[in-house]
């Protein structure tokens, strides 16, 4: 870019200029990353890496060319703080935070909702059967009131599937699921044909009065079926499919990964739908920004215990609400308490959580987190039992699913915003599952009728999805209301015998690879320390059809909210 260009673009990134349009809750930004050493960066990451897997495939890592980032983050910068634009609707259109509750028209929004982590693959399938399903995924969840649904805009990096793992595809070939199609296949770099789908995601909710929560980034990593969670952030940077050397924490705080990850968010934020022409920042079918789905920092070092992520969503929470002043921004937290708020600790599903580096109160109490989420599963309250499918019990479980969302609820009260209860599932045992999603059905209603200001805003299961797919992970609600397809366990499991050694090699050394990246050996470290300090505190009590319990809960929540709904009878397939 030619200095006198730089200049003027410097100049009307600061953060004086364009004031009258700046959203009223966040300070916008110079371009501060202008000033990072840029060129130095550029040279460390100037050629093509090319790595060759054990099986033939050669994955490519080009360069990454810092100063064009800096400078294009710049101009998205200016371009959000431009003058609003006539087709932008009041302020009232755009679901808002106003103390503990949601306000959307003027009224009090309260929703049940769902996940569908699945959504933007199918979108960008160009497959009938997936395009067919999605559109009936949607169609059903507006006719059973759950407005608001959650997808995964996360596909970033070179996909990495030994082909081995391919042959699971086979085993019902005509129920394979549409694979993952990278939406950020290089630092900057996007896939317009992924982009596209996002937009017809966009458009499906709009058509079908539902707001969607946009998932940005996912903490965990699945080689071979997923999205490469985190991993391909520092990738880049480092120029190698091996992360040795670097860990978590880097993702976090390294500025040049921080300065990819903002390139991300601003591009999304600005991007115009190419099906209604309208921005992203502008479309009202969006509920919220969600900076990254379960993070943590494990055992990372700070003040506190979730001192390193707390101040990473400081960061980009801050700067989401600049580019985008019309939506909110959270983090899809699990939801753990730490030394914030330490009167909640006891409520955590184990010791061992004080040592995620997550802090739920400190992270909902940011200035520009405008709600709070935690996510609730029976895996969380201990040690998996694979042979019972259990931890401490079913009545154990329950008690704690009831601990869990009122301490959450009383938290919230305490931050002063909005609880979403955002994942909550019960994988293979259908009766358990009803039980669970009534439970949350009956602590949701309480809430509801003890305190019309009740922080409990929302409730969103995992995970939605329509027509017949295999349900690999036992969580699959079918929203039309059809039997789910049980998975071929036997067959896979006699499958995986056959997986090649290189392959069964690999596998295990990106699994201790993740592991060291991850802070294992810290984190159990500090879970054997916490472990003496908090003891179990809880008690076991004994415990006291499916889209009718949701739809249900559809309904009071319209209903709570000053605005009663017709919901439309659901066959639960019980």
């Amino acid at each position: 870019m030619p200095v006198a260009a730089l200049a003027v673009l410097l100049l009307a990134c600061w953060p004086t200029r364009a004031a009258s349009a700046a959203p009223s809750d966040a300070t916008c930004f110079d371009c501060e990353w202008l000033e990072l050493p840029l060129d130095e960066w550029n040279a460390l990451r100037n050629t093509t890496v090319v790595e060759v897997l054990p099986w033939g495939e050669a994955v490519t890592l080009p360069p990454v060319d810092y100063r064009r980032l800096g400078e294009e983050l710049c101009e998205c910068v200016l371009d959000s703080r431009e003058g609003i634009p006539e087709t932008r609707l009041p302020a009232s259109h755009y679901v808002r935070a106003e103390g503990t509750r949601f306000m959307l028209h003027g009224e009090p929004f309260r929703f049940a909702g769902w996940n569908a982590y699945q959504a933007l693959p199918w979108a960008a399938s160009n497959d009938s059967r997936f395009l067919s399903d999605l559109d009936s995924l949607f169609s059903h969840a507006a006719e059973l009131g759950l407005v608001v649904g959650r997808v995964f805009v996360v596909a970033n990096g070179a996909p990495v599937r030994p082909p081995f793992l391919q042959k699971f595809d086979d085993l019902q070939p005509e129920l394979a699921e549409a694979p993952w199609i990278t939406l950020q296949p290089a630092a900057g770099v996007m896939n317009e044909t992924v982009l596209e789908a996002l937009d017809h995601l966009m458009v499906l909710a709009a058509d079908n009065g539902i707001k969607l929560v946009l998932t940005l980034a996912d903490y965990h990593a699945t080689f071979g079926a997923n999205p490469a969670g985190i991993e391909p952030y520092v990738q880049w940077v480092k120029g190698s499919l091996n992360l040795t050397g670097y860990t978590v924490l880097d993702f976090y705080t390294d500025s040049r990964i921080k300065l990819i990850y903002k390139h991300n968010l601003c591009t999304l934020a600005n991007r115009v739908n190419s099906l209604t022409g309208v921005k992203y920042r502008d479309d009202p079918a969006l509920f919220s920004w969600d900076l990254i789905n379960e993070p943590r920092c494990p055992a990372c070092p700070g003040p506190s215990r979730g001192a390193a992520l707390t101040a990473w969503v400081d960061e980009m929470s801050a700067f989401m609400s600049c580019v985008d002043g019309n939506h909110m921004v959270h983090v899809g937290s699990e939801g753990y308490f730490s030394d914030s708020q330490p009167q909640f600790i006891a409520s955590n599903p184990g010791s061992w959580s004080l040592c995620s580096g997550v802090d739920f109160t400190a992270l909902t109490a940011l200035p520009h987190v405008h709600y709070g989420a935690a996510h609730m599963y029976e895996s969380m309250r201990g040690s998996w039992n694979e042979a019972t499918r259990s931890n401490c019990g079913w009545d154990c479980v329950t008690d704690w699913f009831r601990t869990w969302l009122q301490s959450h609820f009383d938290a919230s009260g305490v931050v002063g915003k909005p609880l979403v209860l955002e994942e909550y599932g019960k994988p293979w045992d259908e009766v358990k599952r009803n039980e669970m999603f009534k439970l949350v059905q009956d602590e949701f209603r309480v809430a509801w009728q003890q305190n019309a200001s009740s922080p409990a805003a929302g409730a969103m299961f995992w995970g939605a999805t329509a027509g017949p797919h295999i349900n690999w992970n036992g969580f699959e609600l079918r929203l039309d209301g059809g039997p789910s397809v049980p998975a071929p366990v036997a067959q896979a499991d006699e499958l995986k015998k056959q997986m090649p050694p290189e392959q069964t090699q690999w596998l295990a050394d990106v699994h201790a690879m993740q592991a060291a990246f991850r802070h294992s050996v810290l984190e159990e470290l500090c879970q054997a320390v916490v472990k003496e300090q908090f003891p179990p505190t809880l008690a076991s009590y004994s415990s006291n059809t499916m889209l009718a319990i949701v739809a249900g809960m559809a309904a009071e929540a319209a209903a709570s909210a000053g605005e009663p709904m017709v919901v439309a009878a659901a066959n639960s397939g019980d």
